[in-house]
């Protein structure tokens, strides 16, 4: 904890994912107004006390529409890398455990066909046939993430299962499973999680890029990509409009990027001896 508190990167990563945080859950009982209202007479309203970070070219509330594309692009990250931890992290460490066999070349060739694609080139194609919306754009951010985390999941796998007591436990009798879960999944959790926190900022950044090019959420439902692809328009006139989604996406990849340092310098143990 005190390595944790002078830690300055990992502090303003903390403080700044815990304010995104908080205003994705206030946003689930209170927004001042109802993000997806027209009042067409309001429209392009400038910051003001009726509405604090004005409105857009249908007279929404802007401050809402962030609050609401908060928790939007948090769910995204939540479901996205959730899905790609859970299946490279199996596939990663089945990979480890049968090095050099069929299955692993399989496994990791497959993986590397995935992996050559940018990652929003796959979800526009996954999304081509699935469709736009929320719930496909989730899934596509997901399966691009796979690779990635199965990748290092086998790498550190790897690492890990070159240890003396993994063989110990092998020639004591242990099963696949029981030294998979019991050995190797413990040692490899810390640089999982600093990975995830990576692969956070990223799928935020993905779903912000889907939803500008329309193919991402779908209206009503506010989303950072849509405010800044909405905004375009009225650049010359309302140039707010795209500086506050456009700080929103910032802000969040890099508080999700610092606390990914962070957890990596405080997790490591050649950097924590340093």
């Amino acid at each position: 904890m005190r390595r944790a508190l002078s830690h300055p990167s990992f502090m303003i990563g903390v403080v700044l994912s815990a304010a995104i945080l908080a205003v994705a859950l206030i946003s689930l009982v209170w927004t001042p107004y109802d993000p997806g209202q027209m009042r067409i007479i309001m429209r392009l309203k400038p910051p003001g006390a009726d509405f604090w970070l004005g409105t857009d070219q249908f007279g929404r509330d802007v401050v809402s529409m962030l609050m609401v594309g908060t928790r939007n692009a948090l769910m995204v990250g939540l479901v996205a890398v959730g899905l790609g931890l859970t299946a490279g992290l199996v596939l990663g460490m089945l990979a480890a455990r049968f090095q050099g066999s069929f299955l692993d070349e399989a496994l990791m060739r497959s993986l590397d066909f995935v992996f050559a694609f940018p990652a929003v080139l796959t979800a526009i194609l996954i999304l081509t046939f699935m469709g736009p919306g929320l719930a496909n754009a989730m899934i596509a951010i997901g399966i691009f993430n796979i690779p990635v985390f199965a990748r290092q999941a086998r790498g550190a796998a790897l690492q890990v299962m070159a240890q003396d007591y993994v063989r110990a436990a092998r020639l004591a009798g242990c099963g696949t499973f029981s030294i998979l879960r019991r050995h190797v999944l413990p040692n490899i959790a810390g640089l999982m999680i600093v990975q995830a926190s990576t692969q956070f900022a990223l799928a935020i950044l993905a779903e912000a890029g889907l939803s500008y090019l329309g193919i991402g959420t779908q209206p009503p439902n506010p989303s950072w990509g849509r405010m800044l692809n909405d905004a375009q328009t009225f650049l010359s006139r309302a140039p707010l409009l795209a500086i506050f989604p456009g700080a929103a996406i910032a802000l969040s990849v890099l508080a999700f990027n610092l606390l990914g340092d962070g957890l990596r310098d405080l997790l490591d143990p050649r950097l924590k001896e340093r």
